[in-house]
């Protein structure tokens, strides 16, 4: 067993013992607590800074209640939030100390998965808002190998707990929905009793060979029709929607809205939903949750052939020259979103940027001002709280879309069910609307069948992010295609940390905040950053921004 120097047997950090705000730490301060010990095939890290995100919030309401949370009794059995963490390997056990050594820096994949169950560090694991974190087998060899990724010492701490954050952002265009039935697996048919339309699957369906069909009201000549071309599987004949239900892909033929929108939630996780037939131009409740937080898609085909529902606008990427409405575009995580369509070469053409904090628009107008010039965007921003009601705001940002017929992307960054209500109508033929923001599952919202089934209108969503794309994100960050420090916006010592969640749940800041554990200094603006000393704004670019030197001098200032 290696270590880098003599550690304390006691550090700070902050416990969750309960839903609610009040519950994380004790009397709002952090709490003393023994330094984990390490077993013989686990790493001892320092925490050298962690990212404060809305998903932290998220999970101190929820308490023991988020889906993440494994403890069964958090008032006994605590987790320490934080998953955007930076850290710096400062004991190994012997069975590892052949492949890691103290010194070893690394930022965590914290979606870490062992045999298809989730430990997400931070929410089941042990994370980062701790002066010091134990790294075991779960996080070394999961089911993607090793979550943690060296990180180069010529990137700042603070800086680093920004990749997590842009790689959930990258990833969310990244999304790569289903082309095609899965190969053996579960299928419903579903249409209205007394139906005589003979389906057929085509090839598509044909090649997945799928285990198991499941049958309801569908016409004999369609029977005999499944029976020829797929004699593999097994048909069952339902003679009502089921209860229950895991299906890989469901086919739903023409049926009435209140049966149709019962068979769509009896799909499982990365399910593909198809609307064969023709539908009305109506808006039908949808599960919008289960598109961010399992993966669904909806589809659909005029064509009896249920082949022909896949494969019909795949894109995750903002189309290129298109216009776009970034809906909550000046929050922390949506001005990256804004940053990645402004500065793709292969990004939109015209851009609408909404936000309710005109501080936040004119921050990141000004960030980005130079880049919308270069590429000559057609650029507005717009607060809903400057109209004089909600009304008057939709028409303004209607009249934005209207020269194009719809927008081509709206990527909503916002998690509230009216505005995705309010925003979906406005999306034109094969537009894309990204729900990026975490609408629960189970939520539902009103989307147009017509444009799902006819008009190849998509909804995707994405939660996290796999080590790949992490990795993506590194890598763009190292050949400096990539600058993550332009949504730093705040930075904190430990004791400060609450104070941080604190505004990240009221949107003070114009962007990210970072803590640092092994620092005791209070929460500061970036642009105020003079406060804490007149010398770190000498540090900072020409632009504003954090840099190594900025670093240095904090931890050498206010470090323990």
């Amino acid at each position: 067993m290696s270590s880098i120097k003599s550690l304390p047997d006691k550090m700070l950090a902050w416990p969750l013992f309960g839903a609610g705000m009040e519950n994380l730490g004790r009397n709002n301060q952090p709490c003393t607590v023994d330094v984990p010990e390490i077993g013989d095939d686990e790493l001892l890290v320092k925490i050298d800074a962690i990212g404060l995100c809305f998903s932290d919030v998220k999970l101190i309401r929820a308490g023991k209640d988020h889906p993440r949370v494994i403890s069964p009794d958090l008032a006994t059995q605590p987790v320490i939030p934080g998953h955007e963490a930076v850290m710096t390997i400062v004991k190994t056990g012997k069975k590892v100390s052949d492949k890691f050594s103290a010194g070893q820096r690394f930022i965590i994949q914290a979606d870490i998965y062992v045999k298809g169950k989730g430990f997400a560090y931070g929410y089941a694991i042990d994370g980062g808002m701790s002066e010091y974190s134990r790294i075991d087998q779960r996080v070394l060899n999961g089911d993607e190998g090793c979550y943690l990724l060296p990180l180069a010492d010529s990137i700042p701490a603070g800086i680093a707990a920004l990749i997590e954050p842009w790689t959930c952002v990258i990833a969310s265009y990244m999304i790569e929905n289903r082309k095609a039935p899965q190969k053996g697996g579960s299928v419903l048919i579903a249409c209205e009793p007394g139906n005589s339309t003979a389906y057929v699957p085509g090839k598509l369906l044909e090649d997945a060979k799928p285990k198991r069909i499941s049958a309801l009201n569908i016409s004999r000549k369609t029977i005999d029709v499944l029976r020829a071309k797929l004699p593999s599987a097994r048909i069952e004949i339902l003679k009502h929607i089921p209860e229950k239900g895991e299906f890989d892909d469901i086919f739903i033929c023409e049926v009435r809205r209140e049966n149709a929108e019962k068979i769509a939630k009896l799909a499982k996780k990365n399910a593909v939903i198809s609307f064969i037939g023709r539908y009305p131009d109506e808006a039908w409740s949808f599960d919008v949750g289960g598109i961010h937080y399992n993966g669904w898609l909806y589809q659909g085909t005029k064509s009896n052939n249920f082949s022909d529902a896949y494969n019909r606008n795949v894109r995750s990427k903002l189309k290129k020259g298109g216009t776009c409405w970034l809906v909550g575009g000046a929050g922390a995580m949506g001005q990256m979103h804004t940053q990645l369509a402004v500065e793709s070469s292969d990004g939109p053409s015209r851009i609408l940027m909404t936000d309710m904090d005109d501080t936040r628009i004119k921050h990141v107008f000004e960030l980005l001002s130079d880049k919308i010039k270069e590429r000559k965007i057609e650029f507005m921003t717009l607060n809903p709280k400057s109209f004089t009601s909600p009304a008057a705001f939709e028409a303004e940002v209607a009249k934005f879309a209207e020269p194009a017929g719809g927008f081509d992307d709206i990527v909503m960054l916002v998690p509230v069910i009216p505005v995705l209500n309010s925003s979906a109508p406005l999306l034109k033929k094969a537009g894309l609307m990204n729900i990026f923001a975490g609408i629960p599952a189970g939520k539902e919202g009103l989307l147009n069948i017509r444009k799902i089934a006819n008009e190849s209108v998509r909804y995707i969503g994405s939660s996290g992010s796999l080590t790949a794309h992490l990795r993506h994100t590194l890598k763009l960050v190292e050949e400096k295609k990539l600058n993550p420090a332009t949504a730093l916006a705040a930075v904190g010592g430990m004791k400060d940390l609450k104070k941080g969640l604190e505004a990240v749940a009221d949107a003070k800041f114009p962007g990210k905040t970072v803590i640092f554990p092994h620092c005791d200094f209070p929460i500061t603006p970036i642009e105020k950053i003079s406060e804490l000393s007149p010398e770190l704004a000498k540090t900072l670019t020409k632009d504003g921004s954090y840099t190594m030197e900025t670093e240095n001098l904090l931890v050498s200032k206010f470090g323990k």
